[in-house]
């Protein structure tokens, strides 16, 4: 079935172009996502109108997903789960959990999560990442821990490192700006 693209998918195009795609995949996900329509001529003519609109649309989009992506640069997600004693944790962990944990600060669907082909079953860090936009992917640090007291003193180790790399940032820029200064004398 031919479509045509209302906006980037990765997998796929780009805006505006038309591609072939099997009919269920347009039926169940592109048509009702609203990121394709069929490619009829009434519908090209269409969207050739509707093109500019989009493409504003699809730069404000964008511009969302980098702020939030740099909102999202360096965060971790501490999740607790019942584990045996060699550390294989009973059930897995899903998307829908990652992405409940990181609901409490920011907007996040479940289904932009990816763990990379990766089931996560055993206790540990793991990156998963997230897709804000076809062309903006943030990975995100995921530890699953045993008991909330685990939980608890891994989330000040990661605080207290953050704040010693903003420390360390810091006070790099500000040799760098009395470099400058000097420089300039």
């Amino acid at each position: 079935m031919l479509v045509i693209l209302k906006e980037n998918i990765r997998t796929l195009g780009k805006l505006g172009e038309v591609v072939k795609v099997k009919p269920g995949y347009a039926r169940n996900f592109l048509f009702p996502q609203k990121k394709a329509v069929k490619a009829t001529k009434e519908s090209i003519a269409k969207l050739e109108e509707q093109r500019s609109f989009l493409e504003e649309e699809n730069v404000r989009k964008l511009g969302l997903a980098r702020e939030l992506a740099a909102s999202l640069t360096g965060k971790f997600v501490i999740l607790v789960k019942q584990a045996s004693e060699d550390g294989k944790i009973f059930g897995s962990v899903t998307t829908r959990e990652v992405a409940k944990s990181l609901s409490q600060e920011y907007e996040v669907d479940h289904r932009k999560i990816s763990f990379n082909g990766v089931k996560i079953r055993n206790l540990g860090e793991y990156q998963v990442n997230m897709e804000l936009h076809s062309e903006v992917i943030v990975s995100i640090a995921v530890h699953v821990v045993r008991s909330e007291t685990d939980a608890h003193e891994l989330r000040q180790v990661k605080l207290q490192s953050q704040k010693s790399q903003q420390q360390e940032a810091e006070q790099s820029m500000g040799e760098k700006a009395t470099g400058s200064e000097a420089d300039q004398k």
